[in-house]
């Protein structure tokens, strides 16, 4: 036995999947829209940030399962943003001169880090660390300039020590 549907129930069954495909459009519409929005103020945010500060050089550096060593021999770099998930990452700072404060924004997952700084430098680590170890060998004298590390740390390793 075949089963028949009325036209009426056909009807009532394509406005159904057009609606469904119209709201699915809407909703990518809208993501496109706010993904738009947030390129354009992440935009402005950056090219504000290098207007007020145009003497700061800040350096990126990324690692995603792997090793790597990353030498800084820029004399001038005011910070250093470092990213590393499931990696070893070694960052070599001891060919820059730290005139005044700086600043490394450390976030680390399930990873191991090495941070070697020039000799003449304070090291102050801070930040949100869970189930890590955090190592400090860099001798304290206030008199010199500090280099912050504002780290985020999940299940990760870092050890900090002078060149």
């Amino acid at each position: 036995m075949s089963k028949c549907c009325s036209s009426e129930e056909k009807n009532n069954c394509g406005s159904f999947k057009r609606f469904i495909r119209r709201t699915i459009l809407l909703i990518i519409a809208i993501e496109a829209v706010i993904i738009a929005v947030l390129k354009i103020l992440d935009y402005f945010k950056s090219n504000k940030a290098e207007t007020e500060n145009p003497g700061r050089d800040f350096k990126k550096f990324f690692n995603f399962f792997g090793s790597k060593k990353q030498i800084f021999t820029d004399k001038n770099v005011s910070g250093v943003i470092v990213k590393n998930i499931f990696g070893s990452t070694e960052l070599d700072l001891s060919e820059v001169q730290f005139k005044e404060d700086g600043f490394i924004s450390l976030n680390a997952c399930f990873s191991a880090v090495r941070i070697i700084v020039p000799k003449g430098v304070n090291v102050k680590i801070d930040g949100l660390i869970k189930a890590s170890s955090v190592h400090n060998d860099v001798p304290e004298n206030p008199e010199l300039p500090t280099l912050y590390i504002a780290s985020k740390l999940t299940c990760s390793a870092v050890m900090v020590s002078d060149f």
